[in-house]
């Protein structure tokens, strides 16, 4: 009855329990009844996992992680959901995005494992440039560069100087500010994300796209406390680990992307190959300086 709103007080349970025991009449003192009563939670706790029902402890609560039983969502509920949560994640508004997100949740507490898979596949399939109405003939141009397998010349704005690539494109992705367009640079066999607004031209090249893929692998260190409490993202392998420090692997992330979240981890990490990424980490760093010179 206390986990009908998935959560109950760790108080509230306790208090449950220490009634059950004292009611049998044995006299403990307080600290071996403390412990009976908790020995007698956790094993309740374990017993109903044979049933299927998984709870954890968080903050003095017992949260279910599991439910007993399921509800049977059809497609076009998974589809509309799929498409509140994604929308969700584009709104100025946080706190309207936190409430979407324990919705989906407490949702997903009780849909069954085929439900969930349909799910996670909708959401890797999102069409968001409905959002980007300014940008609807851009989208749909780069689209078809993506599935037409062609080498394109682009030229687009970045930090205030025009940079050319010879590029094929991959994909088109949106976060909240923008949408982007993902494309391999086959000079310097890299991945990079770049701003559709950013965009000065685009020029298809005569030749069709064979070239193969192979993301320039970024080895850094990490170390002191961030050493210890970092978590391995999506294509990073952890290459050493000693007193301190680690050492990481990361290949297929946008060099922006990974520039940028580099740098916020200050002196604490340091590139060490290749030796060009690591001489443009050490340049964008100095440049960054250079803007609070003299002010």
């Amino acid at each position: 009855m206390l986990l009908y709103n998935d959560e109950a007080d760790y108080n509230a349970v306790y208090n449950i329990f220490k009634t059950d025991i004292i009611e049998d009449g044995k006299v403990y003192d307080e600290k071996k009844l403390n412990n009976l009563i908790q020995v007698v939670i956790n094993k309740y706790i374990n017993a109903l996992k044979v049933f299927g029902i998984k709870i954890r402890k968080e903050k003095h609560k017992y949260k279910l992680e599991s439910s007993l039983y399921s509800v049977e969502y059809s497609t076009n509920d998974l589809k509309a959901l799929s498409l509140i949560v994604g929308a969700s994640k584009n709104l100025p508004d946080t706190n309207i995005a936190g409430n979407i997100e324990k919705l989906k949740a407490n949702l997903f507490l009780r849909m069954c494992n085929s439900n969930k898979n349909t799910f996670n596949f909708l959401s890797t399939q999102k069409d968001f440039s409905f959002f980007y109405t300014d940008l609807k003939d851009q989208i749909l141009q780069c689209k078809n560069y993506c599935n037409d397998n062609v080498i394109l010349d682009i030229t687009y704005l970045k930090r205030n100087k025009d940079i050319h690539t010879k590029c094929k494109p991959k994909e088109i992705t949106y976060d909240v500010k923008t949408a982007y367009l993902n494309v391999y640079d086959i000079v310097k066999k890299e991945n990079i994300e770049i701003a559709l607004p950013n965009i000065l031209s685009i020029n298809v090249m005569p030749n069709r796209s064979t070239c193969y893929e192979s993301p320039t692998t970024v080895v850094f260190k990490l170390k002191g406390r961030l050493a210890k409490i970092y978590k391995l993202k999506d294509g990073e392998k952890l290459q050493d680990k000693k007193d301190g420090e680690i050492i990481i692997s990361n290949s297929g992330e946008p060099l922006d992307k990974l520039f940028s979240r580099l740098m916020r981890y200050a002196d604490l990490c340091e590139i060490i190959t290749p030796k060009f990424i690591r001489n443009d980490m050490i340049n964008l760093i100095n440049d960054t300086l250079r803007l609070y010179e003299n002010k």
